[in-house]
């Protein structure tokens, strides 16, 4: 049976149709897609420190800052076993890049860290940081040293405490 040219042509068109179809299609497929990646849904960063790799997670770890000079810290951590954060150091980066003045960190007294008890830092005394290059809504490098888990450090945001998500932290009250 012999089709009409007409005919052929359009066969040939919708088979060329859906094909450019399913090759744009199929062009979004790949081995890196986006949706595969982690992703953090907060401003802060998250690692896993220790020696197994998680006797630590430290999770939205981030600095809060009202003004520039001064932040705190905010973060949740979470202990496989008993230990405690016992220091904090690092710097600031200044808007060029480079290196800020470190920071003077104040940790009254190591932050307790219980076997599967979450721990979050702004629901206690303040972990404050301070340098004349802490920028709010830039970046800086900090250091967490614990007890059994040993230190890590990472790169953290400085984020606006003025946002009105974080404005009911504040820093314990100081006696008068």
């Amino acid at each position: 049976m012999t089709y009409p040219a007409q005919s052929r042509v359009h066969r040939s068109f919708v088979a060329t149709l859906v094909s450019a179809a399913l090759l744009v299609l199929l062009a979004g497929c790949g081995m890196k897609v986006q949706t595969l990646q982690p992703y953090t849904p907060a401003e802060g960063v998250n690692a896993n420190v220790g020696r197994t790799g998680e006797a630590v997670q430290v999770r939205n770890l981030m600095i809060l800052s009202r003004e520039n000079g001064i932040g705190y810290l905010s973060a949740s951590m979470l202990a496989q076993e008993r230990d405690a954060l016992t220091a904090v150091s690092g710097r600031p980066f200044k808007s060029n890049g480079y290196d800020g003045t470190p920071f003077t960190a104040t940790l009254s007294d190591p932050v307790g860290l219980t076997p599967g008890v979450p721990v979050v830092l702004t629901d206690r005394q303040l972990i404050t940081v301070s340098s004349p290059d802490l920028i709010v809504g830039g970046d800086a490098k900090l250091t967490l040293t614990f007890s059994d888990a040993g230190e890590f450090t990472i790169e953290v945001p400085v984020v606006d405490a003025n946002n009105p998500a974080y404005k009911t932290i504040t820093p314990s009250p100081t006696p008068s």
